[in-house]
């Protein structure tokens, strides 16, 4: 349905199909089909109201108490509130999201194992040249709301070293540093089981408040909708691997893996069994998709995103100018260098945006 924030002191939710209204406690407050006097005889009836939830919004993100237990229950657990989850993010930061289509497990295993990166993203972050013994070690014991680990690897040809944190079910965090140029490396994702065989990554990255360096001032001042562009590139690099191996791999399977990198993945399969029910509740996965939908970066991302949306919009004001121009320049071509050095701009803008436009809609 759709909300309608005129409505009510706190909004009401209509459905988009009749219309009924409902209130934030789930109460029927309007049925178009009927007289005032019908209206008010049928909303007190229990089949006329909805199920409600506790929510709250914390840093952007909507969060929501679906159990049946009172949240009250875990009021003096940090660790399980939203501020807990997110502690350390801040205040100030942009968010990434991607619908992908693989489970939660495979999304958390995979950010937390970066055996993966020289490999997996090469030519995106680093090379295959850059694997190296990784050196991991636990930081305490696993617990319920999760556990935290320290790690050394290499990346881009520089040594990285930090510490990092699973604070089950959602969030994974990196809080790291580059050996030689002491720059940070910071990485915080929000981990949503959504259905089946499908998953949701909120990437969360920090603002730096003191741009020093050209680079981050360059970096600073690109739009957000192309930083996706590249945060779409990167999920895509491994993304069709984690589709089609989770369909080949055997849940609760014991799988040989001696290397202490292999440390973090080994203890959150075995926190998955012990504190969820995630393994017995899940469904069959759905069929293998084809690399068409795989890679349907439009109904992934871009529908849902703000930045992109408002992007491919002014992509179409400006393809209208830029064909307006063009028909005025190729008329002057022969006679008139300026119109000529128009065209050649008109025609490779026309193309930047032709590549844009496609980048936000496939892979």
């Amino acid at each position: 349905g759709r909300i309608d924030r005129e409505k009510g002191s706190a909004g009401v939710v209509q459905c988009s199909y009749h219309g009924w209204e409902f209130d934030s406690d789930g109460k029927c407050v309007c049925i178009p089909q009927v007289t005032t006097d019908v209206q008010d005889k049928v909303i007190v009836n229990k089949r006329a109201q909805v199920a409600s939830y506790p929510t709250c919004v914390n840093r952007n993100v909507l969060w929501c108490w679906p159990w049946k237990d009172d949240p009250l229950t875990v009021v003096a657990d940090e660790s399980a509130h939203p501020e807990g989850i997110m502690k350390g993010l801040g205040e100030e930061f942009s968010t990434y999201t991607r619908d992908l289509p693989y489970g939660w497990d495979s999304l958390v295993e995979n950010l937390i194992d970066p055996a993966h990166i020289a490999f997996a993203h090469h030519g995106l972050q680093g090379k295959r040249t850059d694997a190296i013994p990784i050196n991991m070690t636990m930081n305490g014991n696993v617990k319920e709301r999760g556990f935290g680990f320290d790690w050394s690897d290499r990346t881009m040809g520089m040594i990285r070293h930090g510490s990092a944190e699973f604070r089950g079910p959602y969030m994974v965090t990196y809080d790291g540093t580059f050996e030689v140029s002491n720059k940070p490396f910071q990485l915080s994702v929000l981990c949503i089981p959504t259905k089946p065989g499908w998953s949701r990554a909120i990437i969360m990255q920090r603002k730096q408040r003191a741009v020093k360096t050209l680079v981050q001032k360059i970096f600073k001042a690109i739009p957000l909708f192309l930083i996706h562009q590249l945060s779409n590139k990167f999920l895509d690099s491994d993304l069709a691997f984690l589709h089609y191996q989770e369909r080949n791999t055997e849940r609760g399977h014991k799988y040989f893996v001696p290397a202490p990198a292999d440390l973090c993945v080994t203890a959150f399969r075995q926190w998955i069994p012990k504190y969820t029910n995630y393994l017995e509740t899940n469904s069959p996965l759905p069929p293998e998709m084809p690399k068409s939908q795989l890679f349907d970066r439009y109904a992934q991302h871009t529908a849902h995103c703000k930045q992109c949306q408002a992007a491919m919009k002014g992509m179409v004001k400006w393809r209208r100018r830029c064909y307006a121009l063009l028909a005025v320049s190729v008329l002057g071509i022969q006679k008139f260098w300026a119109a000529r050095i128009s065209t050649l701009m008109c025609l490779a803008a026309l193309r930047i945006m032709q590549k844009l436009d496609r980048s936000m809609r496939v892979g």
